[in-house]
């Protein structure tokens, strides 16, 4: 399911090993058919229309290292072939190049449907599957370790109050009810979210009925805080793709940038380049 901590699962599993690489995630649901494969196998100087440099894709960026696979269900066929065809020959050649390119390469990928089963409808390649399924990875649902629920949330409740620079606030017997009670369908992301809303004040779960704010926060730093957390989300969920953020938040890239000066947000290379 989602938000059951797949990512942060893959990076600990490279964190732990002994690959001194980089570990490099794409998200195959979030990059259009189109450039998926210049994503994944990188470019050459004038491969097609508007590449005016080349560029190192995915798989040769994480040589030496992890590359995780996030939805890879969610993987055209077409490039399902061309990602064993790498796999096999344990190399890469760019588009527009011949050029063979040998890449150490490990992957880890996750699905939110099983793969096995999008084999048997001819929506997933069976020789890619058997190529990963070396060993495969089972994450419950939070409803289904209720145990795990409190310790998880005051874990959460620390870190974003530490973030923040303000006191972690605590848990009433009703608060305690309704996050035993509830059925995370958004799991640990979703239970993180509600984590934030209880530092910022706001209801826990956003349908219920508005409760107060905190009376020790003005409105100013309550509307400082919250628009931080909201470019460190959108930073966090594009992966520093910084013109990504930029198209989700609607604001010009100096006034972005500027912004995230004003709050203490750190800026990706690539952005502070190009400012």
């Amino acid at each position: 399911e989602t938000g059951t901590g797949k990512d942060t699962l893959a990076n600990r599993i490279h964190e732990l090993s002994s690959r001194s690489g980089p570990f490099v995630g794409m998200n195959c649901a979030a990059i259009p058919e189109s450039l998926a494969e210049s994503q994944l196998f990188g470019v050459v100087n004038g491969a097609f229309t508007g590449v005016c440099r080349a560029r190192e894709g995915y798989i040769e960026a994480s040589s030496g290292g992890t590359l995780y696979l996030d939805e890879i269900d969610s993987m055209p066929l077409s490039l399902q072939a061309k990602l064993l065809r790498v796999l096999e020959s344990r190399g890469i050649e760019r588009l527009g190049s011949t050029e063979f390119i040998p890449v150490d390469l490990r992957i880890i990928a996750s699905a939110q449907r099983p793969l096995d089963e999008l084999v048997e409808q001819g929506l997933f390649r069976r020789d890619l599957f058997f190529r990963l399924n070396v060993l495969t990875l089972h994450l419950p649902a939070l409803r289904k370790r209720r145990e795990q629920i409190l310790p998880l949330f005051d874990q959460f409740t620390q870190g974003i109050a530490a973030e923040f620079g303000r006191p972690a606030p605590a848990l009433d017997s009703g608060r305690v009810q309704l996050l035993l009670s509830h059925d995370w369908p958004g799991n640990i992301r979703e239970l993180k979210s509600a984590a934030k809303r209880f530092v910022l004040g706001f209801p826990l779960l956003g349908a219920d009925p508005v409760e107060a704010l905190d009376p020790a926060t003005g409105l100013r730093t309550q509307m400082r805080i919250i628009e931080k957390m909201l470019i460190q989300d959108a930073l966090k969920r594009h992966r520093h793709n910084f013109d990504a953020v930029l198209q989700e938040l609607e604001l010009p890239r100096r006034t972005l940038y500027h912004r995230m000066k004003e709050l203490g947000v750190a800026a990706p290379i690539a952005a502070t380049a190009g400012v």
